[in-house]
């Protein structure tokens, strides 16, 4: 928390001292902030197939398994190279105000999710049938790997009408997204454990 009030802290800081420099700040300020504008607009606006480019999908374009591999957006992203800034630190949020310490304990839990547990899960055991649905995917799914359609199983007062529910089946979640539920729970537990443990009386 310290480290994100310190940046904005250092900008403001920086912004309104006085310096007798050739360059004003503000001056400096609005050119780096046209440079940043100008470096994000093409892979975020015009051109979004920049933020992440994958030679594995290129070489495979008609194999679902090489996109799931190697597509950077939807996939586990091997083989991709990235040149937006919001994908590069995608996982941490801002690298420039995190610890480095911080910032190496949750890349390697981040490789180890995304590079051993994931595959495992999916490829491996074919955990939740997960094979039926997209590796990466926020969305609910029936069995066949549908979308699920929740407007048919709730009634006027958005209550659920089993008999509609049981008919349409067991809602579903893709492997990753189920595997990151389970972790966020554990993570909020072993948080409280922590806490007892080494803190409590």
């Amino acid at each position: 928390m310290l480290e994100v009030n310190e940046k904005a802290h250092k900008f403001f800081r920086a912004m309104h001292e006085k310096d007798n420099s050739r360059m004003s700040r503000g001056k400096f300020f609005l050119i780096a902030l046209i440079c940043s504008f100008s470096w994000y607009v093409f892979p975020g606006y015009l051109f979004p197939t920049l933020s992440a480019i994958s030679w594995v999908c290129w070489a495979f374009p008609k194999s679902v398994t090489a996109q799931q591999i190697g597509s950077g957006m939807q996939g586990i992203g091997i083989g991709s190279f990235a040149v937006d800034w919001s994908v590069i630190s995608s996982f941490l949020g801002s690298p420039l105000v995190t610890p480095f310490f911080a910032i190496v304990n949750i890349f390697v839990g981040f490789a180890l999710f995304l590079y051993v547990v994931l595959p495992t899960a999916y490829w491996g055991l074919d955990l939740y049938q997960a094979r039926n649905f997209p590796i990466f995917s926020s969305h609910l799914f029936n069995h066949k790997g549908e979308p699920y359609n929740v407007s048919g199983i709730v009634n006027q007062n958005f209550e659920i009408d089993m008999p509609a529910y049981e008919q349409q089946g067991l809602v579903n979640l893709s492997v990753f997204f189920s595997l990151t539920y389970g972790i966020g729970f554990a993570a909020i537990i072993s948080t409280l454990s922590h806490v007892a443990v080494f803190n409590g009386k």
